[in-house]
């Protein structure tokens, strides 16, 4: 169960570890009044696992990702769950052999795959034979297998601190992967088989903003990347759309080459990243403030010859979306 009074108590511990609220909310990227209010313990229901994930990862060593799960009920250690669990994983797999079938392994891979799953997750065991058996698979089958196990351990009724770090364990293995494919082709691929079985939505990629009113026509999407609107917490996924990043102002938010991802709005909180029409013609992504009058648009780089911009209220500026996440991967063309 969500106890507010805790979650209150430690996102206070974790803001005396910066210089001001401001600070702690651009570290960790979540809006500063939702911060605000859950601090004030206004808010009933838990953040999101995604939101916890980067709270914990800014905390100062205040507080674990997995202690913040249990504080906000999404984790329970006291439960004594291995014949639980090994029964859980049992049933999940073999309720989904059709779908293990369809990316690619064996009925004696799956037979194996069983094996290591009844394994304790702990032990050193398990994590050199579930990392023998994924080495053996080609790619195409390795990285949907990956993201089978993650959704199977976030999906058990019977959660602790251990099935927590395995998740995040499978996550980060997945990416990794994921960072070997050597182009979009190559990529869609890999997700080709996976994407039939899942909630992904194929969003449309968009090299530049043209100059006046954005041109969302078809004809002028590049390609499209996969998003979890699930895992991002995104309620309407076809409002968003990837821009290509160009340049290096924004490098220590996303870098140069890699993709924004965007959802469309004509508004953001102060300290929020938007992408922003300057004089209706030149859309720019910046950190986004207005002070009195004045429109601020900050650079986020380690490159100090990116200054701050700032407009009076005669420059025509109109907020076309704000950035919600991103898209890297290694050798892209």
């Amino acid at each position: 169960m969500f106890n507010k009074d805790d979650f209150a108590e430690i996102l206070t511990k974790i803001y005396k570890t910066y210089n001001n609220q401001r600070d702690f909310a651009d570290a960790t990227g979540v809006n500063r009044a939702y911060l605000s209010r859950y601090m004030n313990k206004k808010i009933n229901n838990p953040p999101s696992p995604k939101i916890l994930e980067k709270i914990a990862n800014n905390s100062n060593g205040v507080i674990s990702y997995a202690q913040l799960m249990e504080v906000c009920g999404y984790i329970d250690v006291s439960v004594d769950f291995d014949s639980t669990q090994i029964k859980q994983r049992t049933e999940y797999i073999l309720n989904n052999i059709d779908y293990l079938l369809s990316i690619g392994l064996s009925s004696q891979q799956i037979s194996k795959l069983q094996d290591i799953m009844n394994m304790d997750f702990s032990s050193n065991e398990y994590h050199q034979s579930i990392d023998n058996f994924i080495a053996t698979l080609p790619l195409e089958t390795a990285y949907p297998l990956l993201k089978f196990l993650q959704s199977m351990i976030n999906d058990l009724s019977v959660k602790n601190q251990e099935q927590l770090a395995l998740a995040q364990s499978l996550k980060k293995e997945a990416e990794e992967l994921l960072n070997n494919a050597k182009s979009l082709k190559d990529f869609m691929r890999i997700e080709k088989k996976y994407l039939k079985k899942s909630q992904v939505y194929m969003c449309p990629v968009y090299g530049q903003i043209s100059a006046g009113q954005p041109n969302w026509a078809e004809e002028c999407i590049e390609g499209r990347l996969p998003i979890d609107p699930n895992l991002m917490n995104i309620v309407n996924p076809e409002e968003c759309y990837f821009l290509r990043v160009n340049g290096e102002s924004m490098n220590k938010v996303v870098k140069n080459g890699a993709y924004a991802l965007i959802r469309k709005t004509d508004w953001v909180d102060d300290g929020e990243i938007a992408v922003v029409l300057v004089n209706g013609y030149d859309a720019t992504l910046k950190k986004f403030s207005k002070q009195g009058d004045f429109v601020v648009l900050e650079p986020m780089s380690n490159d100090p010859s990116f200054q701050t911009q700032i407009y009076t209220k005669d420059t025509p500026i109109k907020i076309i979306g704000k950035y919600i996440g991103k898209f890297e991967m290694k050798n892209w063309r």
